[in-house]
């Protein structure tokens, strides 16, 4: 039985605190119409390679096992479908909705069929319109989905054949980072050759590393990814990364993989104690993840309205305050909503899926 792994569950929490830092800099700026210190927090969008790679460990460490074993393959499915539909469909119900009351000239009625589908199953979509019509992290979603797909068929075939399409795959995606694939004109086949999708294969080299290996290097493994983060942090902001594909997988996508290594390592090798918020933080993730945009738009546009009844008060209020507070707002809604909604939702419908599977 797998170890449960709270340093884990802590990174989720700070992937999602940074994504939601990373996208208050830019809502607050734009609602507010002038920047914030929530700016400093410019790569926060790396908190979405933090969580492919965490993805990509997380069901390797709990389904290898699984794998070439058809009869896993149905609880595989409904697992990963009540952790992450339920949820989304709601949260993206409530948004065409709201979107639809607030503003008559948006509403879903003016985006085709094809476009509403496509953001309900989460398939390929474009970002533009994923921003505009639906919910911005939802493209992240779809590579989630992909990567279950691709392991799905593991645990179904694991045949020579199979893991010569997954090599086949995985070569591509590397080819597509120096542009050597002549598949620009396609927007599906780039999205399947993505480079992101490599990140999950880190993960998965991470928990299989983690499966072969006994517990050394921890200390060196984490002390070095954090260096090698904090140095693609400050290259990314001076912009010196030029080329295509490797800011992501190596400026990123590494230092995460070796940072996973080193943390499991060290839990499973020493008693850590990690405080209960952090691990509460990192359950609610998703929740926060899915809504906080949501939440920092309207929250933001009610602040500063307030702020404008006041000549005065506009001119020595502190925005930075301000933002900070929306933020917190933002965090705390999506915790509420863990609680109250997506944790007693995905454990009802468990115990009635399983049930009847049983």
């Amino acid at each position: 039985m797998n170890k449960k792994l709270n340093l884990l569950q802590v990174y989720r929490g700070i992937a999602a605190i940074l994504v939601v830092l990373s996208h208050g800099g830019r809502i607050l700026s734009r609602e507010f119409d002038r920047n914030t210190l929530l700016q400093i927090f410019h790569f926060g969008w790396i908190g979405v390679d933090f969580f492919f790679v965490l993805s990509g460990f997380i069901i390797f460490y709990i389904h290898q096992y699984d794998i070439g074993k058809p009869n896993k393959l149905k609880s595989f499915i409904i697992k990963r479908f009540i952790r992450i539909y339920p949820l989304y469909w709601i949260v993206l119900a409530t948004k065409l909705l709201a979107s639809t009351f607030a503003n008559y000239k948006d509403t879903i009625l003016q985006t085709s069929a094809g476009e509403v589908f496509k953001a309900f199953l989460l398939l390929p979509q474009d970002n533009d319109i994923l921003n505009t019509k639906f919910i911005g992290v939802s493209w992240t979603l779809t590579y989630e989905i992909f990567f279950y797909c691709l392991f799905a068929g593991l645990i179904l075939f694991n045949t020579k054949i199979y893991k010569a399409i997954i090599v086949a795959w995985i070569t591509g995606v590397i080819l597509n980072l120096f542009n050597l694939l002549p598949i620009s004109n396609n927007f599906l086949l780039m999205f399947i050759f993505d480079e992101h999708n490599l990140e999950f294969v880190l993960g998965c080299l991470a928990a299989y590393t983690i499966s072969q290996s006994k517990f050394k290097f921890k200390n060196s493994l984490i002390y070095t990814s954090l260096f090698l983060l904090v140095l693609s942090i400050i290259n990314t902001r001076d912009g010196e990364f030029n080329i295509s594909g490797i800011p992501t997988l190596i400026g990123y996508g590494l230092p995460f993989t070796l940072l996973i290594i080193g943390s499991v390592y060290l839990e499973m090798s020493s008693k850590i104690d990690v405080p209960l918020i952090l691990i509460y933080l990192g359950d609610a993730s998703y929740s926060i993840y899915l809504t906080h945009g949501f939440f920092l738009s309207n929250i933001s546009k009610i602040l500063d309205a307030l702020a404008r009844k006041s000549a005065v008060l506009y001119t020595i209020i502190n925005f930075n305050i301000i933002a900070f507070v929306t933020v917190v707002i933002a965090v705390t809604m999506g915790c509420l909503i863990h609680t109250y909604l997506e944790k007693p939702l995905i454990k009802n419908l468990r115990n009635k899926v399983f049930a009847k599977i049983t």
